[in-house]
């Protein structure tokens, strides 16, 4: 599935222009006593920094207990639990944001020690191949946690009429062969699926009948539908699958405050996951949905 869900109509040179325009001009993550050392640069995807700042509405990210509201999603509410483990484990230092379009390119970028972190996480086996320059926080979605629905459309009335493992067999999907664990939970189940390297093009081709459903992680939305573009996308109720794997923040071994940030982050979302705070930012974005608790999961 998607890394991230594009919830914002805004094309994407626009959203970067906006987020960066709504970021801190000296950091967004600093002490009064940091601002004379030069940022360090922590990527992310532009529609959700743009949407972090909508999400948060001027609100003190650190003083933040509800995780719930308009442009509450996953990715979104990772970049407010980074700002928050940062903060307890102890780091000052200032942060600045930089666009990263792609896994691949932030790997690179990691790589070479340009940008220190990811803001949103990853899966454990997106660093595969890189793991001489890369490194994880701990897991912030423990293995299984990670839970998708069969997403399509409505009008597709075999599909919406699924109810178990067999039906989903006889139908097609749409992935992403480099979104490993995608294709590898898809392939565990003897599903179907059509490589489609642009997440984009995925919803209309299963709108044009191309396709039977692509995998998306649960909506807030009242009725769990999904909208990118003018495509309305709702799961096939009663099932869900549960994706193997684990999710992480990336980091750089390169950059010189890798392993610093690496330690006060750890740090961070270990009190966070005491705390139920973790369970709590994605219980109330709707990734981790109460409305699908009792769902078949595969």
């Amino acid at each position: 599935m998607s890394p991230q869900v594009l919830t914002s109509p805004l094309n994407r040179r626009q959203c970067l222009r906006r987020a960066l325009a709504a970021l801190p001009t000296a950091g967004w993550l600093a002490g009064a006593d940091a601002l004379a050392t030069a940022p360090a640069l922590v990527a992310g995807p532009a529609d959700v920094m743009a949407d972090y700042q909508r999400f948060l509405n001027k609100r003190d990210v650190l003083q933040l207990s509800d995780f719930s509201g308009p442009y509450s999603r996953r990715d979104v509410v990772e970049v407010a639990l980074f700002h928050q483990a940062l903060h307890r484990g102890g780091w000052q230092a200032p942060l600045e944001f930089q666009d990263m379009p792609s896994v691949e390119r932030l790997l690179r970028e990691l790589g070479t020690g340009h940008v220190v972190s990811s803001s949103t996480s990853y899966w454990s086996e997106d660093i595969s191949g890189a793991e001489t320059h890369v490194q994880l926080s701990q897991a912030v979605i423990g293995n299984g946690e990670f839970e998708a629905g069969f997403y399509t459309v409505e009008s597709n009335t075999r599909a919406m009429k699924a109810g178990n493992l067999k039906d989903l067999q006889a139908l097609s999907g749409l992935s992403n062969q480099t979104w490993l664990v995608d294709w590898r939970n898809l392939g565990r189940l003897g599903l179907r699926a059509q490589h489609v390297t642009n997440w984009e093009l995925m919803p209309k081709m299963v709108a044009a009948g191309r396709a039977d459903f692509l995998l998306a992680p649960f909506q807030a939305t009242s009725d769990l539908s999904l909208q990118v573009g003018a495509v309305r996308l709702t799961p096939i109720p009663g099932i869900k699958i549960g994706m193997q794997g684990t999710r992480h923040y990336l980091i750089s071994k390169a950059h010189p405050d890798g392993q610093r940030l690496q330690a006060a982050l750890n740090i961070g979302l270990q009190q966070l996951r005491q705390q139920g705070v973790i369970r709590k930012a994605y219980v109330q974005s709707g990734f981790f949905n109460p409305r699908v608790s009792d769902w078949l999961k595969l």
